[in-house]
């Protein structure tokens, strides 16, 4: 009889292959998850497949980035670092001056970013300080009692008493700085007057003439009462002529 009908049977060595062959398989097939059409990568458990799958994948990526780099005459660099922290890297050129490229690269990136946004950031404070301009502008020209057509009896109102508020801040610095300048003035005259004194007390002295020492306290306190006998009430009006005034005397 033929053997046509006779099915061999595998050894059990040849069985054992199978079988682990089978289930490595089974467990790559099994990290590749299928949900609506999409494929779905999942880490693999067991040590050794995914030992083997890593390898089979590496190259895979190497050859790939070599077979871009020779057809697109692309810079390519790949670094990757197993699970066990093992570097396994390929480059067209140079690992290092790929590196280095990207760095500098990614700086001009940085660099021209950076001035994006503080152009931007610019220009948004250039239109701020531009209302704002047209706002002073706008008030400036109310207080000087133009372009008044468009305010209400309200604005009018408020822009009186900012008026009048001015007017009293005016005339109280002024009051101030008139007050300080008489003081200056009175005590720079006393000084002159104890200078003069010492002076002509020093010609008497020369002259062989009797003096007095206290006369230029004297000749200042004389003027003093003087001045005190002489001084003028000073008043300040605040408010609008033909308006109820407040008077503060100073």
């Amino acid at each position: 009889m033929g053997q046509e009908g006779v099915v061999p049977v595998p050894s059990e060595r040849e069985h054992l292959l199978h079988l682990r062959h089978t289930e490595r398989g089974r467990e790559e097939t099994t990290s590749i998850v299928m949900v609506k059409g999409k494929r779905v990568i999942q880490r693999i458990e067991n040590a050794a497949s995914r030992q083997a799958t890593f390898s089979k994948r590496r190259n895979g990526l190497a050859k790939k980035a070599l077979e871009l780099s020779v057809l697109c005459d692309a810079e390519v660099a790949l670094i990757i670092f197993s699970s066990q922290g093992k570097l396994h890297d390929f480059s067209s050129s140079s690992v290092l001056e790929t590196i280095n490229r990207y760095r500098a690269h990614s700086r001009e990136d940085t660099i021209s970013t950076s001035m994006e946004h503080d152009i931007e950031e610019l220009k948004r404070e250039e239109a701020c300080m531009s209302k704002k301009m047209e706002l002073l502008e706008a008030s400036k020209q109310k207080l000087l009692g133009k372009n008044l057509e468009s305010c209400s009896f309200e604005e009018l109102h408020e822009l009186e008493g900012q008026i009048e508020q001015g007017l009293r801040d005016i005339r109280v610095r002024k009051y101030h700085l008139l007050q300080e300048r008489i003081a200056q003035l009175k005590e720079k005259e006393c000084s002159l007057i104890k200078e003069n004194t010492l002076l002509r007390n020093e010609c008497l002295k020369s002259m062989g003439l009797p003096h007095s020492p206290f006369t230029a306290s004297k000749e200042v306190l004389s003027h003093n009462r003087l001045v005190q006998d002489t001084d003028v009430e000073t008043q300040l009006c605040i408010g609008w002529p033909g308006r109820g005034r407040t008077r503060d005397n100073r």
